[in-house]
């Protein structure tokens, strides 16, 4: 597949104007002289960040000895870039809120505003409560009052809860700094009455024979997929009513993990007949979100060498009874999520040649750049971190690896907490700090926009590893990480254009220029 998607990422890309960069200011101009103009920042942590390099001039290249040579192929596309974020989790939510509003203001502004902070601009939601939570009881976004069993006409559908926890106040902040922030959305389940055991949270029980191995007992009610494709419109339609454009969702979170906060089960089968019905539903509804399916672990996706894994790869592949065909559901499927817990992430590339899907990597822990940077090596189009807002004392977490049914979650929030997160709130002087890697992070998001395409580059060459990416508009940004504690010297050599700059000790450094005219 890779040569069919260069090619025809090649007609998409090769035909934009060569023109100069917006009010953002993401690439250079260009100008008179030889060469156009290569702009660059760098960071190392708060120290140093985002500080700008000299100014350098492709075509100007001394020659001489480098300590190491970047070099790609505008001819040879790879990924569109779709962002780099975070998700909106209740609990990283409700910390925000304990910041005073000037601080709470600061933050998001930090972390989103692409002028002033590091530009972050993809953000996961969560429809109904996920597996981390600060405030019980879990919640779904179409709970019945007593009495009420089912409600297939979804006349108790509601997202007040998410304007009480001030979940879609966060969002309107976050727009107010970067109005050009994208959103996501993810169940980690559906609605207790839709499923076979009538419990919203996990249910395990012990595979037969095995005292180790459990499985999730709470699946999808067959007769519940269309309502549950419904169900994922009145969001969209719910958020939009707030001015939040929700463009994708994922088909369900980690389907069929063997959990007992909000899980469900989701048979290969029903993924297939689910994701025909959302796609169905978007368009009886007027709108055009797409549906990533998967949003489970790499191993998940597809292992030969395991017999636990679940090989979802199989929705691409005809339906045994005939109902539906992979082809079907290959025009369905808008791109492949990925978590990175378990398995090689190699097998991002593979799923995005194989089956020519954008790929996305819609939920990690992982704050390293260098990791954002392998990923996108490996085409990955989004990089999105998981509950990064906790208190001093690592949070008050309704989150538990336990497979007991009846935990005692008052228990769970006593004793499970998660320090060192992206951003820690202390409650004391509702204040805020962040970790360096946030500046890193924005090394990458404050100067790539959702349509740049990553170029195939050469490999890391002494300690220096790359991204390069075509913009929209024609110009280039390169992403350089200097894992050496020594600056280095490095020569960039993109379609016959090259310069040479020093890239500092331990940081990342970002370039930006512009095409030949």
């Amino acid at each position: 597949m890779r040569r069919t998607i260069t090619a025809i990422a090649a007609v998409t890309v090769m035909t934009l104007p060569l023109i100069g960069a917006g009010p953002s200011g993401r690439t250079g101009t260009g100008g008179t002289g030889h060469g156009q103009v290569v702009t660059g920042t760098y960071s190392t942590g708060a120290a140093q960040a985002w500080q700008p390099l000299p100014v350098v001039r492709t075509g100007a290249d001394p020659g001489g000895a480098v300590d190491a040579t970047v070099v790609a192929d505008p001819g040879a596309l790879r990924q569109k870039y779709t962002g780099i974020g975070f998700s909106l989790d209740e609990t990283s939510v409700s910390n925000l809120w304990k910041l005073t509003p000037s601080q709470r203001a600061e933050a998001i502004r930090l972390l989103v505003d692409p002028e002033h902070g590091a530009g972050l601009d993809r953000f996961r939601l969560t429809i109904g409560s996920p597996d981390l939570i600060e405030h019980l009881p879990f919640w779904s976004e179409d709970d019945l009052p007593a009495g009420v069993t089912e409600d297939f006409g979804l006349k108790h559908f509601s997202v007040q809860r998410d304007i009480d926890l001030h979940i879609i106040d966060t969002i309107k902040l976050i727009q107010h700094y970067n109005p050009h922030a994208t959103f996501f959305a993810s169940a980690w389940s559906a609605p207790a009455w839709m499923k076979t055991n009538n419990r919203f949270l996990g249910e395990v029980a012990l595979k037969p024979g095995s005292s180790t191995d459990y499985y999730q007992v709470g699946k999808l009610r067959d007769d519940c997929i269309d309502v549950f494709a419904r169900y994922y419109v009145k969001f969209v339609q719910a958020y939009a009513g707030h001015g939040i454009r929700v463009d994708a969702l994922t088909l369900l979170n980690e389907p069929g993990m063997d959990v007992v906060y909000p899980a469900m089960d989701i048979s290969v089968a029903q993924q297939q007949k689910l994701a025909l019905a959302i796609k169905r539903e978007m368009g009886a509804a007027h709108l055009n979100t797409q549906l990533y399916v998967h949003d489970f672990n790499f191993w998940d996706w597809r292992d030969p060498n395991s017999t636990a894994t679940k090989n979802y790869y199989r929705i691409f592949q005809d339906a045994p009874d005939g109902s539906v065909t992979g082809a079907q559901v290959r025009k369905a499927a808008d791109a492949i999520a990925f978590h990175p817990y378990w398995g090689d992430p190699a097998v991002m590339r593979d799923a995005f040649e194989e089956f020519g899907k954008p790929v996305q990597l819609t939920e990690t822990s992982d704050l390293s750049p260098s990791t954002v940077l392998d990923d996108f090596r490996l085409d990955a189009g989004s990089y999105i971190l998981w509950a990064q807002t906790t208190d001093q004392d690592g949070g008050t977490l309704h989150w538990t690896p336990a497979r007991d049914n009846n935990i005692d979650w008052d228990q769970v929030a006593a004793t499970t907490k998660w320090k060192d997160r992206l951003v820690t709130v202390d409650t004391n002087t509702r204040k805020f700090t962040v970790r360096d890697e946030l500046y890193g992070l924005g090394q990458f998001s404050k100067y790539l926009s959702p349509g740049d395409v990553r170029l195939e580059s050469s490999a890391t060459e002494h300690g220096i590893s790359n991204v390069v990416y075509r913009t929209r508009d024609g110009g280039y940004v390169t992403v350089l990480g200097n894992g050496n504690s020594t600056d280095s010297k490095v020569r960039v050599t993109v379609g016959g254009q090259s310069f040479v700059t020093t890239v500092p000790a331990g940081s990342y450094a970002t370039y930006r220029w512009q095409g030949r005219a």
